[in-house]
């Protein structure tokens, strides 16, 4: 049995609050609805108004702040402004003021009947009027079984919790660690130096609910913040936004973002401060000798340290080229586990600590031991696999570059052989070719539609088109980000050519061995490759033998976000961008097929590596956004109905990742309707919701063999919990992995990685050597939507745990953070051609 998890978790214990609620002014939003119709032409005052720089700037520049509502011309705005505390309706008054000069009199579009309505609308804008709109009352935030009362619990008790730890200082393995506010619900400690560098530990709040009781948490995040302490660069290209912490006083640190800008300003610079964050700082403290923005950027050594004036703080990320980082990355088990026992006895009176959760045993997929296999029956059983997922008797790869490439694309051929040994004479035959890039690789002149077209027409040109689909291998310089990068141009080039493509870099070298291109990387450009092909590992032993889950088709339902193709770059149009597009992909572990399915294409399915060479051509089209459109308005309605009469005997699972989006698109899979449902057992509703606003119904499942397991991401969604682990007898903490269970909700955890920061974690903390880095297996949360009578759950969401753990492409780790069919759905989004990332 597995030791127990610990989840970063409390249970709400103090339920009482005094809330404060302030009311926004009749006259003023018939202005403010006035200037949005003025601002946006298509606006529509039945709708709700365009107010997110407001929203941030109220939350960002304001304390205890629980909730700014929406408004809309028949919107009730008696409880616009929710605090913990009485709003203070200067600050309020004086931001919504620099707010309106920001949006509507600066922009460059504003019309001067635009500016007109603004500066009435400012002249409106009064302290006393707005102070008339000020009420209290005190509210009960969570019901006797844990529940939420009312809509602010989730904000109002996250918001509370930080509040009352702001200022407050814990021991931390030799250290003392005080922590100050520097956002909602975030807290952040002292700048910490080590060698000329800084760092701090963050914490971050969050409540959440867990079906289908809906019981709130509240959910610990720590984290540990880099910043920027040198720079090299005199010249330094920005690229991306900076969210800088601005010391504002003792235990307050507020976000101001610096950018790039579109012009020069005043004084020459390119570099700025985003100018209403400098305007709200102003209300707090003269901005008249505020340093610039490049001023900080070049010389950040002067604004890091605690007694800089003021202290300003550059969270360090990767990629930043014109500074060097030393401290590591991540916080360990070790340093969780002690944030948790600090905490706990600061938060008596308002939470209590969850416990732990034991595990529920799970099956892992145990690839053939070394030990026990000869390395040609491991080849031979990794050739048998790929032909049955693939259905080929033979695969071509290409590998393009220049001559000086010859030693990587050696070592490139040389991991293939040594992965599936030598083909010649097997049941699938692996063909490598040598190919020069030639200046197909070169930068292009701009990163418009014309300059990819050129250049997928090139590659057209140079690169004979293929009956079969093959794959090409590209060794290219690291050009991301920069302006001409040409890698998504050549993919969709390739895909012309009927070419999967994958990319590797020639300059990423093995620390141990500078002479030679790294091991890891290039094992894992061919592992990544073949895994288009629709390559996954998987061998049955004796536990997934035994789990009838191992025999279903899983399918797995995923949706695309705000697609707008390269081909629209230029234009300013909001209906050239897809909101979303549904996708599924099928795939049965045991006999290795991968299908795809989306109504964009001609065919009701297509293999895996079919689906991407179409994805690719059909985001060039012109009609890619209508039918985007087309194929979204139903959601998963009919895909749905269809898998359910498709699995009347046989079994299928579907996963669906519970997101923002897919919950707009399938309302049955949010909590708040779980709750609802009416079970038979647990697990097994009589019916459930499967429709969208548009398309809203309820069908029953039981009839037939389909099943249905929900899944929510781990820490970055900030919906699942951290977790530490237990301390064995040598003092020591255990590792963990496998499935776990509270009440009617399970966590996943992979296999355990094959990584020195992995291991480090377990055994380390920062103050030991803050030059380490830490990893960690983030929960996956796991809740079966619709089950059998007859299933046991644990079998199916313990099945739906291997899944990731089939994918060959992370030679670091044992597993991938998606199941195998929703994992490959999302690296589908890799070929489209789109003006930003799918996200």
């Amino acid at each position: 049995m597995n030791s127990p998890i610990y989840p970063m978790t409390f249970i709400p214990k103090k339920r009482n609050f005094k809330l404060y609620y302030l009311a926004f002014p009749k006259p003023w939003k018939e202005l403010l609805i006035q200037l949005q119709v003025s601002a946006y032409k298509k606006y529509d005052p039945e709708y709700y108004m365009k107010l997110f720089g407001l929203k941030a700037c109220l939350n960002g520049w304001l304390d205890e702040v629980v909730n700014v509502g929406n408004m809309k011309a028949n919107s009730d705005d008696s409880r616009w402004f929710v605090s913990l505390n009485e709003p203070d309706v200067h600050k309020i008054c004086e931001i919504m003021k620099k707010w309106v000069t920001a949006e509507y009199e600066l922009n460059d579009k504003a019309t001067s009947e635009t500016k007109a309505i603004a500066e009435k609308f400012k002249s409106e804008i009064d302290p006393d009027v707005l102070r008339h709109g000020i009420t209290s009352e005190e509210v009960c935030l969570f019901n006797e079984d844990g529940t939420a009362a009312v809509d602010y619990a989730f904000d109002a008790f996250a918001l509370y919790v930080a509040n009352s730890l702001n200022g407050k200082t814990i021991p931390f393995f030799g250290q003392e660690l005080t922590f100050s506010n520097c956002g909602l619900k975030k807290l952040v400690s002292q700048s910490i130096e080590y060698d000329k560098q800084y760092y701090s530990y963050g914490l971050q709040f969050s409540v959440q609910t867990t079906p289908p009781q809906r019981e709130c948490m509240l959910l610990v995040f720590p984290s540990v913040k880099r910043f920027v302490s040198n720079a090299w660069k005199k010249k330094i290209y920005l690229k991306e936004n900076i969210n800088a912490l601005v010391k504002m006083s003792e235990n307050k640190y507020r976000v101001m973002k610096m950018k790039r800008l579109n012009k020069k300003n005043d004084k020459g610079e390119i570099i700025g401060w985003e100018s209403i964050d400098k305007d709200c700082y102003g209300l707090y403290h003269s901005n008249s000798n505020f340093p610039s923005a490049e001023e900080v950027l070049k010389h950040p050594k002067d604004y890091v340290g605690k007694n800089a004036v003021p202290q300003i703080l550059l969270p360090y990320k990767f990629g930043m080229d014109f500074t060097n980082m030393k401290i590591g990355t991540g916080v360990s088990v070790k340093e969780k586990c002690e944030f948790y026992h600090q905490l706990t006895p600061l938060l008596k009176d308002i939470a209590e600590p969850m416990g732990e959760v034991k595990s529920v045993r799970a099956i892992h997929y145990n690839k053939p031991d070394k030990k026990k296999f000869e390395a040609a029956d491991i080849q031979k059983m990794r050739r048998e696999r790929l032909k049955v997922c693939t259905g080929r008797d033979k695969i071509t790869l290409e590998i393009y570059g220049h001559d000086s490439d010859e030693p990587l694309k050696n070592a490139i051929m040389e991991d293939i052989c040594d992965y599936f040994g030598d083909t010649d004479g097997s049941d699938v035959k692996i063909e490598i070719e040598k190919r020069s890039i030639g200046s197909l690789g070169d930068m292009m002149n701009g990163k418009s539609y014309e300059d990819h077209l050129l250049r997928i027409k090139r590659v057209q040109e140079s690169v004979e088109k293929s009956a079969e689909i093959k794959g090409a291998v590209v060794i290219l310089k690291n050009t991301s980000e920069e302006k001409g990068d040409p890698k998504a141009a050549l993919r969709a080039g390739f895909a012309d050519t009927n070419r999967l493509t994958q990319f590797i870099v020639p300059d990423v070298l093995d620390e141990k061995a500078k002479d030679k291109p790294s091991k890891s990387r290039i094992h894992g450009a061919v592992l990544d490759i073949f895994r288009q092909f629709g390559y996954t590992e998987f061998a049955d032993n004796r536990n997934t033998v035994k789990n009838p889950a191992c025999a279903a088709d899983v399918i797995g339902v995923y949706a695309y976000q705000t697609l707008r193709p390269l081909w629209a770059a230029e234009s300013k149009s909001p209906v050239l961008t897809a909101k979303f597009l549904p996708a599924y992909v099928t795939f049965n572990a045991r006999s290795g097929q991968v299908k795809a399915e989306c109504g964009l294409f001609d065919e009701r399915e297509l293999s895996y590596p079919e689906a991407l060479i179409a994805f690719s051509k059909l985001s060039r089209k012109d009609d890619f956004v209508d039918k985007c459109n087309q194929v979204a308005r139903g959601g998963f309605v009919t895909k749905l109905l269809g898998l359910r009469d498709l699995y009347k005997e046989s079994d299928g699972l579907v996963l669906v990742s519970c997101n923002g989006l897919t919950r707009n698109l399938w309302h049955g899979i949010s909590d708040t309707s779980i709750s609802g449902y009416n079970m038979k057992k647990p697990f097994v509703p009589e019916k459930i919701k499967i429709g969208n606003s548009i398309s809203e119904r309820t069908e029953a499942f039981t009839d037939s063999h389909l099943r249905i397991i929900r899944l929510r991401e781990g820490v970055s969604t900030l919906e699942v919990p951290d977790y530490y682990t237990e301390i064995n007898a040598k003092g020591e903490f255990k590792q963990a992995s496998g499935v776990y269970r509270r009440k009617d909700v399970f966590w996943g955890i992979e296999s355990r990685p094959d990584n020195i920061e992995y291991r480090n974690s377990y055994k380390n903390c920062r103050a030991d050597n803050p030059i380490k880095s830490f990893d960690e297996c983030a929960l996956m949360e796991y809740y079966p939507l619709q089950l059998r009578e007859e299933d046991d759950p644990k079998q199916w969401v313990g099945y739906a745990n291997l899944l990731r753990e089939l994918m060959p492409e992370n030679p670091s780790r044992q597993a991938v953070r998606l199941p195998a069919p929703l994992h490959l759905a999302k690296l589908m989004s890799e070929y489209f051609l789109l003006c930003d990332k799918e996200k």
